[in-house]
């Protein structure tokens, strides 16, 4: 298995099925693909935590992703904010998205 940095104490590991991690690892993807018009395709999301934030402010997820570049498996690290539902706003917003270097 490779190298897995791992977040500090304030993250703990996602209680959330993999379902649920999966698209959010999706949604990291695609966002970071439309606001740096890259050409990555989601191989799968292999760790994540979650981190609760303050009432009515959501959740915060740090994933852990592979994901195809130019036809390499890259490892990405990618940082979801997940609002709470009846929010007026976007309900998944991505914080951080880079590369993990293993």
């Amino acid at each position: 298995m490779a190298y897995s940095p791992q977040p500090s104490v304030l993250w703990l590991p996602a209680q959330a099925d993999q379902l649920q991690i999966q698209l959010l690892g999706k949604f990291a993807v695609l966002e970071q693909n439309k606001k740096h018009h890259w050409e990555l395709a989601l191989n799968g999301a292999y760790e994540a935590w979650k981190m609760t934030l303050a009432a009515n402010y959501g959740n915060l997820y740090l994933l852990h992703l592979k994901a195809l570049k130019n036809g390499v498996l890259v490892n990405y690290q990618a940082i979801v904010w997940v609002l709470p539902e009846g929010c007026d706003c976007d309900p998944n917003n991505l914080l951080s998205f880079k590369e993990l270097t293993l």
